[in-house]
């Protein structure tokens, strides 16, 4: 028992004063110091360079653990020392600082003349003259095999550093790399997609509220790239690092766009009028925050500003769960999908914590967090404005579509038509038009009969538009007459297999129905390039051929070639249209319905 906790406090003082990097995975490969990761305080400018470590004396140096932060500040700086050891060959490992915003950090090493080499990175510094330029603070470190090789690292910084630096190898140092531009890619990604879709759904719902809630997406997706540190870069050398600003102005901005959209979506200025007010001040302050940081930073103390958030999250919370327990349940929707949102913003405090090991993974749970949320709100305002937007629709619907069959009306036809013979004759492509005669089909004074011509018109309908293209149009054109434009470049195959799909449609439904003279229909059909006529010009000639087809036993599917003779058409186009004829001959003779002689249909050729 006794050796039982001796190896148990052994285990727990080892896990305590661990004495070594961070690693990128918990099973990174890494390397075993010669001497240990240890640490000062110094005041600021006591020491200039690592000579004084290696004079006599002693500095006190500190293990480096786990639970370690350096309290790096603007009266004081942070010294530390290791040692690589000697290798047989030479190996290269880097030191990275993940997430850390910092003013200045160095690393120092003997060159071979003996002399100190330093390595420098941070925000005092202009990036193209980094040591390398990286995202975030990086060094690279080489062993010897004629000595141990030591180092020293000289932390500067206004507050402390809580972030452990990483001691990686060359490939997990460009896998960390890459999955930082993952994390960027991303964020960019989703909340763009978001973004665009609340400019739709304002552009079809005409809601406000739409575009309320697309500011909140924009804000959100700003202050999640500060806090991953993409704006680590500065515009100009030596000026202000752009995190230390952004941070404060898109957080700001970010409050103030949620409190006012919360204030819109709730309905909050007719029932509530004094939380509407509230709303309506935290998002009035935020701004005002934001502005005066975005010129000049330390304008408000670091404390009162974070009080100004905090207070700002717990106003437009605490309204939301208010208006919620007053009955009005609808809030509690957008209630709910703040919750991700919320999470989103410990993802840093997470990885300060200790929560999560690795601080990439810490970013993009809290990417993902956010866009959760996000979409949660959004589906909510989407199917709270369902009924506006048919009813915004409704208007421009009945003024372009039949409501018996679902088809378009005649009106446009006198736009599309044009524009459709005009694009195939400029790109010399082929275009198609098939008009279709509903036979057997007239209005009755019968209630009963004209109900089931209703139902079977609107099943026409459907025929029409499941065989149609979604770049087709299909309008009915008369009281019996519907009117196909099929849109080119498209060859005479795939004209006949329209024609083809929905004879074999109408075939299926008079048979499920029982009626074989429900749906009997005649197709007269245009494909070819358009020359010199016109679009009524087309129509008149298949309105003819029709009339035609009605007054003898004629085929029920006919061609009406581009210049009006069958002779017009080139010898490759004759076996196409043997093929399509045999096509057409298998499915009418299949159905009694297609044919009205039992001989003459086989004797009369199509033209």
């Amino acid at each position: 028992m006794r050796i039982f906790f001796l190896v148990l406090l052994g285990l727990v003082l080892r896990a305590g004063h661990t004495q070594d990097f961070g690693r990128l995975y918990s099973d990174s490969v890494t390397i075993t110091l010669a001497e240990p990761l240890q640490w000062v305080a110094v005041p600021k400018g006591t020491i200039a360079s690592p000579d004084a470590f290696t004079a006599a004396g002693s500095w006190g140096l500190q293990p480096y653990t786990d639970s370690t932060v350096l309290p790096t500040s603007g009266k004081q700086d942070v010294w530390a020392t290791f040692s690589l050891p000697a290798t047989e060959t030479l190996q290269t490992w880097f030191i990275r600082l993940p997430g850390q915003a910092l003013v200045k950090a160095s690393l120092f090493s003997r060159g071979p003349q003996g002399e100190w080499l330093t390595q420098s990175a941070g925000e005092a510094i202009a990036p193209a003259d980094w040591s390398l330029r990286t995202r975030v603070p990086s060094f690279e470190l080489q062993t010897r095999s004629d000595r141990v090789q030591t180092y020293y690292l000289r932390f500067e910084n206004n507050r402390a550093l809580m972030g452990r630096p990483m001691l990686l190898s060359p490939v997990e140092y460009v896998d960390g790399a890459s999955r930082v531009g993952v994390v960027i890619g991303l964020m960019w990604g989703m909340f763009s997609v978001l973004a665009a879709l609340s400019l739709a759904a304002f552009a079809m719902a005409r809601n406000r509220v739409f575009l309320w809630f697309g500011a909140v997406v924009v804000t959100l997706m700003f202050t999640q790239l500060v806090l991953i540190d993409y704006g680590g870069w500065r515009i100009w050398p030596g000026s202000a690092h752009l995190n230390q600003v952004m941070g404060w102005v898109s957080s700001a901005l970010s409050m103030a766009a949620g409190a006012w959209f919360c204030a819109q979506a709730s309905y909050a200025k007719s029932g509530h009028p004094r939380i509407y007010r509230l709303l309506a001040a935290v998002a009035a302050g935020s701004l005002l925050m934001a502005g005066l940081m975005a010129i000049d930073r330390d304008f408000i103390p670091r404390d009162l500003r974070n009080l100004w958030l905090a207070l700002a999250s717990v106003s437009i919370l605490g309204s939301l769960v208010w208006m919620s327990l007053r009955g009005q349940a609808w809030n509690l929707l957008l209630l709910l999908g703040t919750a991700p949102i919320a999470l989103a913003a410990l993802a840093r405090p997470s990885y300060n914590a200790g929560w999560m090991q690795n601080i990439e993974a810490a970013q993009a749970a809290g990417v993902l967090s956010a866009m959760v949320g996000l979409l949660w709100i959004f589906f909510v305002l989407a199917w709270r404005s369902r009924a506006a937007l048919f009813s915004t629709h409704r208007g421009a619907a009945l003024a372009t579509y039949d409501p018996a069959s679902g088809l378009m009306l005649p009106r446009v036809i006198d736009s599309r038509l044009g524009q459709m013979l005009l694009r195939a004759r400029r790109r010399r492509a082929e275009c198609g038009i098939v008009m279709l005669s509903w036979l057997d089909q007239l209005p009755s004074p019968d209630e009963l009969s004209d109900q089931k011509r209703s139902t079977a018109l609107s099943r026409i309908g459907e025929i029409l538009r499941r065989a149609a293209r979604d770049m087709d149009t299909v309008v009915r054109y008369e009281e019996n007459l519907f009117l196909m434009l099929i849109e080119g470049p498209v060859n005479r195959e795939a004209v006949s297999e329209i024609s083809t799909k929905v004879l074999a449609d109408c075939i299926r439904l008079s048979d499920k129905l029982d009626d074989p003279n429900a749906f009997n229909l005649h197709m007269a059909i245009w494909h070819g390039t358009p020359g010199a006529q016109t679009g009524q010009q087309i129509i008149d000639s298949l309105q003819t051929r029709l009339r035609r087809m009605s007054s003898g036993p004629k085929r029920y599917v006919q061609f009406v070639d581009a210049a009006g003779e069958p002779a017009s058409l080139p010898a490759e186009e004759g076996t196409r249209r043997e093929d399509l004829v045999a096509k057409i001959n298998a499915l009418e003779t299949s159905h009694p319905a297609l044919h009205g002689e039992e001989l003459a249909p086989r004797q009369a050729p199509v033209r």
